[in-house]
């Protein structure tokens, strides 16, 4: 790559970071964890519901992977599927299986399921390229596996910085 792309690469990336950090100050909200290899990690761990995903969504440029949770709960995937169309790239669900986001968005958006939210990250670094951004908003409560959203944002920040 010449020394202006790079350049043009780096002013872009310090642009993505100083938007991010101007949306949330809060731990687990669109929390930027780490920059590695021109790939942003975001722990959004206080998305709880399809409604805090869609802001999330909403709020973070294109080239998305999308690490979601397992919910038994009916979820509306009508409010985030414009934003998710526009943006994901891949959506990574974790937890038990998961066929309501899978058929929904099967045959427009790359899926994936893995059992373990570390088996979802690891999928995730392997597939994430330069310029693509990795949210963890899970679209979902945090009982099933940890004790609430703080427990499992700090897990996800954890394996992340394991990387």
């Amino acid at each position: 790559m010449n020394k202006t792309k790079i350049a043009n690469s780096n002013k872009l990336l310090e642009g993505r970071l100083n938007s991010l950090a101007s949306f949330s100050s809060i731990e687990h909200r669109l929390e930027v964890i780490r920059e590695c290899n021109d790939v942003i990690w975001i722990n959004d761990s206080k998305s709880t519901d399809m409604g805090a995903a869609a802001y999330s969504l909403e709020n973070l440029t294109g080239n998305i992977i999308w690490i979601v949770g397992y919910d038994e709960n009916k979820r509306n995937l009508d409010i985030i599927k414009e934003v998710a169309l526009e943006k994901v790239d891949q959506i990574i669900c974790y937890g038990n299986f998961e066929t309501e986001i899978k058929y929904y968005f099967a045959s427009k958006i790359r899926y994936a399921y893995k059992k373990e939210l570390k088996e979802a990250i690891q999928l995730a670094h392997e597939h994430a390229k330069a310029g693509n951004t990795v949210l963890f908003s899970p679209a979902c409560n945090s009982y099933i596996n940890y004790e609430n959203f703080r427990e499992r944002g700090a897990h996800f920040k954890s394996l992340v910085n394991q990387l």
